[in-house]
């Protein structure tokens, strides 16, 4: 165990480009580590904030190799970074997240494969390679559905919903530049998403160290994290099924480090698992007021080999995002509303992010801080949303 320890003097390598950055070189820096960080953008708020940058492409190796020499562990602060450069880097240095879950997260059919290994349940999908493959997926899936690109992240990522066998023709395009699955759609569906913290066995100890975060709910709209509630509106059942279904997931992947598992809950209760994310998810930046610990702190102390804490939950929190239009009407509350934290993004060279910044709301209650938002009218439900941007530049936005 000794061997993993990192200790206040030593470097962490940070490799990414996504708002995650800044906010884990100062959680870094206020335990004493120094920061290496990896970035393809010159003028990026983590280069300003790092000790040490090393500027260049995903594929350019040997800056690579010179990131990972100059660093006592390295880690991913998205999930959007190839797999195969996290590889490439662990030749040089330790990376406690590995490669192998990320690799296998970012393939659609691999990551559903290895639930379905686990007996967890899925939404019903198929693997598609032709037009015919929809038609035939159709009787057992339903409308409507959702063609996604088996791999993702890929570049100009396109998703097709499918509502009806009329809509099948429009996938023929899509379908030229590789497989697909066509995933069922879950109607109604409760969104919700638990942050697991996996660190190595301690002294005297032969079994990995796990932790859960509360279980909280999310809501997105096109890609975009809009909400997130601490702790989750659920019955006891759904949390202890929940929890299960994680600890079977922690126990079987390589990996140390914070992740998160999204759910959807069907009106009728059913449980489907939707997917894995190998990083640390926007979402949990509720916790920076929910919890005795953030997310950021508690990756820090699972890949420096240290003991970890118990995440508890503090109070009812709400995460709310604004983005630029609404920014006069934040202005009004940011004199208004002394409980709550507004957080503004700094934002430079490529990123387009339609996101502004996100406001935590401590209340009695959840619905408590609901009200509060919804008196404000800043987040009518029925106002459009600007889409996140592709994953083409590899950059993580909500």
């Amino acid at each position: 165990m000794t061997g993993n320890v990192l200790y206040p003097g030593d470097t962490l390598g940070i490799i990414g480009n996504s708002s995650n950055g800044p906010l884990l070189v100062n959680a870094a820096r206020r335990v004493g580590l120094n920061v290496a960080a990896y970035t393809s953008e010159t003028n990026s708020e983590i280069a300003s904030l790092a000790d040490a940058v090393f500027t260049g492409a995903f594929d350019n190796k040997q800056r690579l190799q010179a990131f990972a020499e100059n660093c006592d562990v390295v880690t991913y602060e998205s999930e959007h970074v190839p797999s195969e450069v996290i590889a490439f880097i662990a030749q040089f240095t330790k990376v406690p997240q590995g490669s192998d879950t990320l690799a296998m997260m970012q393939d659609r059919s691999l990551e559903r494969a290895f639930f379905e290994g686990l007996n967890i349940n899925i939404p019903p999908y198929a693997t598609i390679i032709e037009l015919d493959d929809i038609y035939a997926s159709a009787a057992s899936i339903g409308y409507p559905a959702v063609l996604k690109p088996m791999q993702k992240g890929i570049e100009q990522e396109q998703q097709l919903t499918i509502r009806s066998q009329a809509d099948v023709p429009l996938a023929a395009d899509m379908l030229q530049h590789g497989p697909h699955i066509l995933e069922a759609t879950i109607p109604n569906a409760q969104e919700i998403s638990v942050l697991v913290v996996k660190g190595y066995p301690q002294e005297n100890e032969l079994a990995d160290q796990i932790r859960l975060f509360p279980i909280i709910e999310t809501n997105y709209q096109q890609g975009r994290l809009m909400r997130a509630i601490a702790p989750a509106r659920i019955s006891d059942d759904i949390n202890d099924e929940i929890k299960r279904i994680t600890q079977t997931v922690a126990h079987n992947v390589d990996y140390y480090g914070v992740f998160q598992l999204s759910f959807m809950i069907t009106d009728t209760g059913n449980l489907f698992l939707r997917d894995l994310t190998p990083a640390m998810d926007r979402s949990g930046l509720v916790f920076d007021k929910a919890a005795n610990i953030t997310m950021f702190e508690a990756h820090l102390h699972a890949i420096a080999g240290l003991p970890l804490a118990i995440p508890k939950q503090y109070m009812a929190t709400v995460l709310a995002s604004f983005d630029d239009e609404q920014l006069d009407a934040i202005r009004t509350q940011w004199i208004i509303k002394s409980n709550w934290e507004f957080v503004f993004y700094h934002k430079s060279g490529r990123l387009i992010s339609p996101a502004a910044g996100h406001v935590l709301i401590q209340a009695s209650t959840v619905q408590d801080g609901l009200n509060q938002l919804s008196a404000t009218t800043i987040w009518d439900p029925a106002r459009p949303v600007a889409p996140a941007p592709s994953r083409l530049d590899k950059n993580k936005y909500f």
